[in-house]
């Protein structure tokens, strides 16, 4: 895997997978390694819920507010600050 030329983010030489973050105070969406703004409330894969505003309801109903650097990817699981990569259970 290499750095492709429409410079999108990669991290550890992967492309960063789709999902909204907070970034600069405003939430953004990554589709297909493009950032752009998020203009909708976005529902993930296991219930998981993202407003425009930042705030997030996890499935188990908890309501939290998303940081700058914290991500939810689409299948609802969330990053805290830098992109880390965790070993699926």
């Amino acid at each position: 895997d290499s750095m492709d030329m429409d410079g999108n983010m990669m991290h550890g030489g992967m492309m960063m997978k789709d999902c909204c973050m907070m970034k600069g105070g405003k939430m953004m969406v990554m589709k297909d390694g493009k950032e752009m703004p998020m203009d909708k409330d976005m529902t993930m894969k296991n219930g998981a819920k993202c407003m425009t505003n930042g705030e997030c309801t996890m499935k188990d109903g908890k309501k939290m507010k998303m940081k700058d650097g914290d991500s939810m990817d689409m299948d609802g699981n969330m990053t805290h600050g830098k992109m880390e990569m965790k070993d699926p259970k």
